[in-house]
């Protein structure tokens, strides 16, 4: 009776190894063990936009938009944090949140946080690879005219584009 109590009970240890040996190999949102899961997390996400660029979240804090396909210094991307966005036509309009350092006086930790006191906007075209940067509100306003781009447009919050 004792054997066949050990007979199941390795059974059982060696089918969650098993398990868990495929499950690592896996590259699969659908995780059998969530909790042993590597990767991106739960709230990570790429989303398309046009042009070949993709609204990006890596962390809580670096939300950007740039190429599926990679980047270099010389293509057009639209750094952390976007907060929110929307497309017209080859246009990317975004609203994006500054950052600043958690700890100004650390050389050693670069750790980047939400600064509330900066917020401006970017157009980035992706026919042309260019980008107009750290806009304020009344200047958006200004390109957007004169790019031809509906002043009305709704900037849609990142999680629900």
């Amino acid at each position: 009776m004792t054997k066949r109590i050990l007979k199941v009970f390795l059974l059982f240890i060696g089918l969650f190894l098993l398990l868990l040996a495929i499950n690592s190999f896996r590259n699969s949102r659908l995780s059998i063990f969530t909790s042993f899961g590597f990767g991106p997390g739960v709230q990570d996400f790429t989303k398309n936009l046009i042009g070949g660029y993709e609204l990006l979240r890596n962390s809580a804090h670096e939300v950007f938009i740039a190429p599926a396909d990679g980047w270099n210094s010389e293509v057009a991307i639209i750094p952390s944090k976007v907060l929110k966005v929307n497309t017209y036509k080859e246009f990317i309009i975004a609203e994006r949140q500054g950052l600043k350092r958690r700890n100004p006086k650390d050389s050693l930790n670069g750790y980047e946080i939400p600064d509330e006191k900066v917020k401006d906007y970017w157009i980035l075209n992706t026919d042309k690879n260019y980008v107009l940067k750290n806009l304020k509100i009344t200047d958006l306003q200004k390109k957007l005219e004169s790019l031809k781009i509906p002043t009305d447009i709704e900037l849609i919050d990142v999680y629900k584009y």
